[in-house]
C-alpha cells in the first residue's frame, strides 16, 4: 500500500509545490525529500516498503539496491531533445533540434522493462533564447507532472505504459 512518496528533485525549492500537488490527490501521503543519492540511502528500509520514488528533473543515478527495496515503484520525469522517445534515431540525423519531449518513465534495474508512462512534446521557436528554451521545456515537464499527479499519488501498482520497450513507436493519441 502506497504510504510515502520520496521526492528526488534538482533543487529544494521544487519539493514543496510538488508535494502539495500530490497531497491534493491523496492527503494521507507522507513525503521524504532528497536531492542526492546519499539522501536516498539515508531513508530507513521500513519506509521503502510502502514508498514510491518520484525523480523530477534530477539526473542522478539511483542505486540498484535502493530500487529493489521500493514497494511501489519509481518514476523519473525529465526532458530530452527527442521527438519520439524509444525509437532509434534516424540514420540521416533529420530530427528537428527544436523538438523536445517531457517524459515520465518507470525506473527499474532492468533496462528492457522500463516504459514511458507519460509524454508531452514541444517544438521551441527558432528565435527562442537558451533561457526561454529552458523555461518552455521546464514548463512542459511541470505540466506533465501536474497531469499525472493523481495516478502518482494513488496508484499502488505500476502505472500503465504508453511506450513499452517492445513497442516500435507511440500512437498519435499518445503524442501531444
Amino acid at each position: 500500500m502506497l504510504k510515502t512518496i520520496i521526492l528526488l528533485t534538482q533543487t529544494g525549492q521544487q519539493q514543496l509545490p510538488l508535494a502539495a500537488l500530490l497531497r491534493e490527490h491523496n492527503p494521507n501521503l507522507s513525503f521524504c525529500s532528497a536531492l542526492s543519492a546519499r539522501d536516498l540511502l539515508a531513508i530507513a528500509p521500513d519506509i521503502l516498503r510502502d514508498a514510491r520514488l518520484v525523480s523530477f528533473a534530477n539526473d542522478i543515478a539511483i542505486p540498484e539496491k535502493f530500487l529493489l527495496q521500493l514497494g511501489c515503484g519509481a518514476y523519473k520525469f525529465y526532458v530530452a531533445p527527442v521527438q519520439y522517445p524509444g525509437l532509434p534515431t534516424a540514420p540521416d540525423d533529420s530530427d528537428d533540434p527544436r523538438c523536445f519531449s517531457a517524459i515520465a518513465q518507470s525506473m527499474t534495474i532492468w533496462p528492457d522493462t522500463r516504459r514511458v508512462v507519460g509524454l508531452e512534446t514541444l517544438t521551441v521557436p527558432e528565435e527562442a533564447s537558451p533561457i526561454e528554451r529552458e523555461r518552455q521545456t521546464f514548463t512542459r515537464l511541470a505540466h506533465l507532472f501536474w497531469r499525472m499527479a493523481g495516478m502518482i499519488a494513488n496508484e499502488a501498482t505500476e502505472l500503465p505504459g504508453i511506450i513499452d520497450s517492445s513497442e516500435s513507436k507511440p500512437s498519435f493519441a499518445q503524442m501531444n
